[in-house]
């Protein structure tokens, strides 16, 4: 037992280093020497280099396409705090891709994207509360979320709140002695998820 050789761990500065290297191969389409740089570092609780290797696993590019694999890794880096993956991680199983499709983890992951303050998660988690899906339709959380997305700037959650404000119920019409009778506002279009920011490096 004494004779076994010890190896250090590369400090935080190589590791850095190294990682810099990976975003130069995949900044010039070398796929294949980015995956072997950020493998071992994600093996090794890189939460972006984690991140990374699941995009390359989802996409197929320097490895085979390989979406289980891609969401292990997305997920762990989730899990570890990265928001970026939580949006990945919520768009995959939104989209099935490559994997069974379930609302109710894609909500999870945007719930807590969300929460961190990622507008795209709070708009898609507004739009998943209005449709029900994953989770039980509530027309006020999805207001709510739809607001703090649109708070960010985000602006199909602005043009969600002014499509769906005028369509909510409001006190009741006034009677034929008051007033001529009203007419209430048609429903608003189906909310769309937006998938922007769900991709990229």
């Amino acid at each position: 037992m004494g004779d076994r050789l010890e190896q250090s761990r590369p400090d935080a500065a190589e590791r850095s280093a190294r990682f810099d290297e990976g975003v130069a191969a995949y900044d010039a389409g070398d796929y294949r020497k980015a995956f072997d740089i950020w493998l071992p570092l994600a093996q090794n609780d890189d939460l972006a280099a984690m991140r990374n290797v699941a995009l390359l696993l989802r996409k197929g590019q320097g490895t085979a396409r390989d979406p289980e694999r891609a969401i292990y890794f997305y997920e762990r880096a989730a899990l570890g705090g990265l928001t970026s993956a939580q949006v990945n991680a919520a768009f995959m199983y939104l989209d099935g891709d490559g994997i069974p499709q379930d609302y109710r983890k894609a909500s999870f992951w945007f719930h807590t994207a969300a929460i961190a303050g990622v507008p795209v998660a709070r708009y898609n988690l507004g739009v998943l509360y209005e449709r029900g899906l994953g989770v039980e339709a509530d027309q006020a959380r999805a207001l709510a979320w739809y607001t703090l997305a649109a708070r960010s700037g985000h602006e199909k959650a602005l043009e969600r709140l002014t499509q769906l404000v005028p369509s909510l119920p409001g006190p009741p019409p006034p009677s034929e002695a008051d007033a001529a009778v009203s007419t209430t506002a048609p429903p608003p279009p189906e909310a769309e998820i937006d998938h922007f920011g769900g991709t990229g490096p």
